[in-house]
């Protein structure tokens, strides 16, 4: 009887803390520069999220169960935080992204450690820099993309372009998805939509992302497989370039320091989540 009570708190435990990821993936789903997909890599969780997509009609019942947890909270981080991130980054961007590029640096010695699980080579390196550079080069060519056309509609087809990007920043680790819809000049409308519950835009982000993230699952758990330190450092070198695109400059004066003060929070919150998982896996 004990034991099985024991069984029980271990699962609602478990059941506590991945919903609880799944809320910050919703919260990094809205918060230009943060990456669901390096979320989930810094927490350790990637490979087994990826092996219950990718396996889901042969393992049903084990993949529902690990992946509806995460599923709910991130539906909730994404409806509770939507009209939230709306208003703090008009009031407080300074302090907002500081502090998410704080957590996503404080995952960066885990990448590290996952990229080196097997032992270093000197190409790995390679692969950084050619993801750092083909992400600062994208970065780039979207911002003179955006900056030349304005603010885009989300019609139809831009609604299934969102989804898709959507799905590129939850699967592919260092992708921030909602940083790709600034530089589109779709991440208002995106908010919009669900914070006015439009139900065709949401539908057709749906669809694309579902399409997207079914070519992306078999290509990513394939890389991961065969080339684990290869994929893992060309992960470092985007999470690098995005944080460098995404960062806001520096501030002067008292707003300087309190902005350091949040990166530095960030950083602590995330280095120490990740190693509070880690000790839980062993």
């Amino acid at each position: 009887m004990k034991r099985k009570k024991t069984a029980y708190v271990d699962g609602l435990n478990e059941f506590i803390k991945k919903t609880l990821v799944g809320l910050v993936l919703g919260i990094a789903w809205v918060t230009p520069g943060l990456s669901a997909g390096i979320i989930t890599a810094a927490t350790g969780l990637y490979e087994p999220i990826i092996h219950a997509l990718v396996n889901l009609p042969r393992e049903y019942r084990k993949s529902i169960r690990f992946l509806f947890p995460l599923g709910l909270g991130t539906g909730c981080g994404i409806l509770l935080f939507s009209r939230v991130m709306q208003e703090l980054l008009v009031v407080a961007r300074y302090p907002v992204l500081y502090l998410f590029l704080g957590l996503v640096a404080g995952g960066v010695p885990a990448l590290f450690k996952e990229a080196n699980q097997h032992g270093f080579r000197l190409c790995f390196g390679g692969a950084a820099l050619f993801t750092f550079g083909l992400v600062m080069l994208t970065g780039q060519l979207i911002s003179g993309f955006s900056g030349t056309n304005g603010p885009a509609a989300l019609n139809s087809f831009t609604a299934l372009l969102s989804g898709a990007i959507l799905a590129f920043g939850s699967v592919v680790p260092g992708i921030s998805a909602s940083l790709i819809l600034v530089y589109l000049g779709l991440y208002e409308q995106f908010l919009a939509a669900f914070t006015g519950f439009n139900l065709r835009v949401l539908a057709l982000m749906g669809v694309g992302f579902a399409l997207f993230a079914l070519f992306l699952l078999k290509l990513v758990a394939l890389l991961f497989r065969k080339y684990r330190g290869f994929a893992y450092y060309g992960v470092l070198g985007v999470l690098v370039g995005s944080m460098v695109l995404t960062f806001p400059g520096i501030r002067p004066g008292m707003n300087l320091v309190l902005d350091l003060l949040l990166f530095s929070a960030g950083a602590a919150l995330s280095f120490g989540t990740v190693h509070v998982s880690r000790q839980d896996k062993r």
